[in-house]
């Protein structure tokens, strides 16, 4: 239609839609993810007459929505950032606050089982001390426990939100791929713009799940991709995450994907960013390491107390036994080992020296090529601990080997095949397990199992010898006294076996002497036939020499190859623990402030201004009324030519 008539109408059209699309805008300036839309008009097609074109009108060629992929893109990478970093902080500060508290942390616990013993020394046939650090030890074992069941709980708390956040990635993948759907088979040459807004909420959203990549396609739909190429949506349809106990430990979960009916690929290790990504990495850098840590700390208080104690004697005059049930190392095959006879190969671990023990984890595997292998999990250091063709698979586990651990390794039944594997973690249970072996108070060993004494009556020398103390309890009790006598050059023995006919030079100065697990020193001047005995420290209940060792344990770099006291290696858990978080909460601001950056950018150009839709609004009103003076114009004028055609 051309003529007045004909482009008038144009307009009033034209700016109906304009209209519309404003009203649009403004009805939605507070929907999540509503791209501002705007309409783009076009002169009609003119026509030619006469000696030129004439004009006919105004179109509408589309309604777009004022959209930057970039922004967009920038938005959503942040997204996944800052819920990484929110994540992670939560969980590694619950974590920080729990080792750390002074009330409920292993620090005044450690110290507070150390004043008790101490008390004990100063009085060893006290019982209410004795008492006292019975008690203390058994707090002591349960704050370990506590400590390990909430870390436990936090495991809990983690495993829950991998579920529940598979579950929303699922959810959010198959309605990115509905709307794919809907967008490509969308009828009109103009894009749905309202369903590509409502995909990019959802591709928002599942972002802010795990760290997510798309490619757009051709027909309009696009391809979503994470971790290093696993795809996720593909035109119409989704692929299915779920999760799946890890192949070594049920209590840990892990993440895997569809692969056809009943396959599914274990994809844990490509998975980050996002409220996933974060969780798997609090569970890796803090959590696990955590735990190991502190039940290595169990293991070795326990493990240093023991040895200690069992060269003690107790108020009844029984030799020491040990204070504490150690933990076992824990060892976990993984499911895929062949179990069918004559293999299910086992393998066992055996605490060599708890002061090299850490908090890291082993994965040992064999092959009938290469023998066995083990790999240090934390930094992928890796041995190879056979030889190529020569291993037995029923043969025992070469631990000899490898690096010192602190522990060694063992074939305990069956024979291993090729792929088997076995996960070997040390301090996993070491909280968890630690318990008290003594049952009262009485069966603390704070005295030495024997005494020293010097000849006083026969002696003419002035020659003393020290208390003694017992470095192996094989040879106790003792079944007679040990004599000791001098010669003018040696000090010979005599006594029960193994010490009968040893003898030792003596040059008048005070040295420690090693007798088949007997330690003391003789100092002074001594004259021929000087005698010294050795017996065994029958009703000792005041005596107090295993009661100071045992109380110097507290202070001695017993841990960490000899680097570091208990508290000391508590303090470093604390530390490695704090600083994370520390790092943790300093990313958490940083990665919400480039967020909040990025949405301002990407709504100043794609978000809804009211003021300028409320100046469209009147533009857009004033030209529909002036295309419809067009039309009354064009009336006035063909009413006026029929009346002058009635003339």
């Amino acid at each position: 239609m051309s003529g007045m008539l004909g482009i008038g109408i144009s307009g009033l059209l034209a700016y109906q839609r304009s209209l519309q699309t404003v009203s649009h805008n403004v009805a939605n300036a507070n929907t999540e993810g509503y791209s501002r839309q705007r309409v783009e008009l076009g002169s009609q097609t003119p026509l030619f007459q006469g000696g030129g074109f004439i004009g006919t009108g105004v179109k509408v060629q589309n309604v777009e929505r004022v959209y930057d992929e970039f922004l967009t893109n920038q938005v959503r990478t942040y997204t996944s950032s800052a819920s990484h970093a929110d994540v992670f902080e939560t969980f590694s500060s619950s974590i920080d606050e729990m080792l750390a508290d002074p009330d409920v942390g292993m620090s005044p616990a450690i110290n507070d089982f150390f004043s008790e013993l101490q008390a004990v020394a100063n009085d060893p046939s006290l019982i209410p001390a004795r008492q006292s650090m019975f008690t203390q030890a058994e707090t002591l074992v349960d704050r370990f426990s506590y400590l390990n069941q909430r870390m436990e709980d936090t495991r809990g708390q983690v495993n829950q939100q991998m579920k529940n956040v598979v579950a929303d990635v699922n959810g959010l993948a198959a309605g990115i791929a509905e709307l794919n759907r809907n967008i490509s088979l969308a009828p009109g040459s103009n894009p749905p713009n309202d369903l590509l807004d409502q995909r990019d909420v959802l591709l928002s959203q599942l972002a802010e799940k795990i760290s997510i990549s798309t490619v757009e396609q051709d027909n309009g739909a696009v391809n979503v991709f994470f971790g290093n190429g696993q795809l996720l949506v593909m035109n119409f349809d989704s692929n299915q995450l779920r999760t799946q106990p890890n192949e070594f430990d049920v209590r840990q979960l892990q993440v895997g994907i569809e692969r056809g009916i009943g396959n599914w690929d274990d994809i844990s290790n490509q998975v980050s960013g996002g409220h996933l990504g974060s969780l798997f990495d609090f569970r890796e850098q803090v959590l696990n390491s955590a735990q190991n840590s502190l039940g290595v700390l169990g293991i070795g208080m326990a493990d240093n107390f023991n040895t200690q104690h069992k060269l003690g004697q107790d108020l009844n005059g029984a030799l020491g036994k040990d204070f504490f049930n150690v933990p076992a190392l824990e060892v976990l095959p993984s499911s895929g080992n062949d179990v069918s006879a004559p293999f299910n190969g086992q393998v066992a671990s055996t605490m060599t020296d708890s002061g090299k023990l850490t908090g890291d984890e082993y994965l040992l595997s064999y092959s009938s090529a290469t023998g066995y292998s083990i790999r240090r999990q934390s930094d992928g250091f890796t041995e190879n601990i056979g030889a190529a063709l020569s291993y037995d698979p029923s043969a025992d586990i070469p631990s000899a080997t490898f690096q010192d651990y602190g522990f060694s390794l063992s074939l305990a039944s069956g024979a291993l095949q090729d792929g088997d594997s076995f996960l070997i973690r040390p301090g996993r249970r070491g909280a968890q397990d630690l318990s008290l072996n003594i049952t009262n108070p009485t069966e603390i060993a704070a005295a030495a199992p024997v005494r020293t004494s010097a000849n006083i009556l026969s002696n003419s020398g002035n020659g003393v010898i020290s208390p003694g103390v017992v470095t192996d309890t094989a040879n106790m009790p003792l079944s007679s006294d040990i004599v000791m006598r001098f010669d003018g050059t040696n000090v010979n023995v005599t006594g029960p076996a193994p010490w009968n006919g040893l003898s030792f030079a003596y040059n008048d100065s005070a040295e420690v002497t090693t007798l088949s697990g007997l330690k003391f020193s003789i100092s002074g001047t001594l004259a021929v036939g000087d005698e010294f005995t050795i017996e065994s420290n029958s009703n000792g209940v005041g005596d107090n020499r295993n009661a100071l060792l045992l109380s110097g344990l507290q202070n001695q770099t017993l841990m960490e190859g000899g680097t570091a006291s208990y508290v000391d290696y508590y303090g470093g858990v604390v530390a490695d623990v704090g600083i994370q978080t520390k790092q943790a909460q300093l990313t958490r601001g940083a990665q919400e402030n480039l967020l909040a950056q990025a949405v301002n950018s990407r709504d100043s150009l794609m978000g809804v201004n009211l003021d300028e839709e409320a100046a469209n609004l009147v533009k857009f009103q004033q030209a529909y009324q002036a295309a419809s003076q067009v039309i009354v114009a064009s009336n006035e004028m063909f009413q006026s030519l029929l009346s002058a055609l009635r003339r």
